[in-house]
């Protein structure tokens, strides 16, 4: 495959999409949060060898105890190659409200990252300070992705001046000419950038869906933002995603 025509997406919900294939064979990282979502990436899976990594985890705006369990059976199984989405929102009353159980959830698959060897996906709304007083233990990650990072570009330095092998993805706010994801872009190392959809979610105004092949317009959108040609960009986002997932 032409690197150019490679498009990892390393953030989608595959379970979510009817009919899901991937763009041009590019591979994709994709998030279950239920047994039932679960069985659907599986089965995917097994349509599209090589194009799923699978990964599950407890999301902060259902922070549902009972599934901890599941998270290390399937890591035991070795049935996923991550977990996530996992972290702190505290964007809404809604879910600011279930602080204590957010932090339950997040405490313990962090420690299971750290035990198992394994990356985490990282969703983190309104909750950068409290991602940052685990700086130590997110040190001992394998690495982590920062899904659709909202940070600074001093935060996102942050991460790494602390020692965790954090990379940022983008997806997009891109598109909606975001200023603050333009300048974390442009500030960031090739070695640290990922790119993603969060398909069918994440949709632009006046969209009804975002569709997996908008994570074409999103690196066009991002190598003009970083001066490269769409080959650099997209080969460096695919050293990225393999350095991460190689031997998960």
């Amino acid at each position: 495959m032409n690197q150019a025509d490679s498009y990892i997406d390393v953030h989608i919900h595959i379970a979510d999409i009817d009919g899901w294939h991937p763009v041009k064979d590019s591979p994709v990282c994709t998030c279950a949060h239920t047994r039932q979502e679960f069985d659907q990436v599986e089965l995917y899976a097994r349509r599209f060898p090589g194009c799923v990594v699978p990964v599950f985890g407890i999301h902060p705006q259902n922070p549902d105890v009972s599934y901890l369990p599941v998270v290390e059976q399937l890591l035991q199984e070795h049935r996923i190659a991550g977990i996530g989405e996992a972290g702190f929102d505290f964007f809404s009353p809604e879910y600011t409200v279930r602080r204590e159980q957010q932090e339950t959830v997040w405490q313990v698959q962090l420690e299971l990252a750290v035990r198992y060897e394994v990356p985490m996906i990282i969703h983190c709304r309104k909750g950068l300070d409290k991602m940052f007083s685990y700086a130590r233990q997110l040190s001992r990650v394998p690495s982590v992705i920062f899904h659709s990072f909202a940070g600074s570009p001093a935060e996102a330095g942050g991460f790494l001046k602390r020692r965790i092998n954090a990379f940022f993805s983008f997806g997009k706010p891109l598109l909606m000419g975001s200023r603050r994801a333009a300048a974390l872009l442009q500030n960031l190392p090739p070695e640290r950038l990922l790119f993603e959809t969060d398909a069918p979610y994440q949709r632009l105004k006046g969209e009804t869906i975002t569709v997996p092949e908008d994570i074409v317009a999103v690196y066009k959108t991002a190598a003009v933002l970083r001066n490269e040609t769409l080959e650099q960009t997209t080969a460096a986002a695919r050293r990225c995603f393999y350095s991460i997932f190689c031997n998960n």
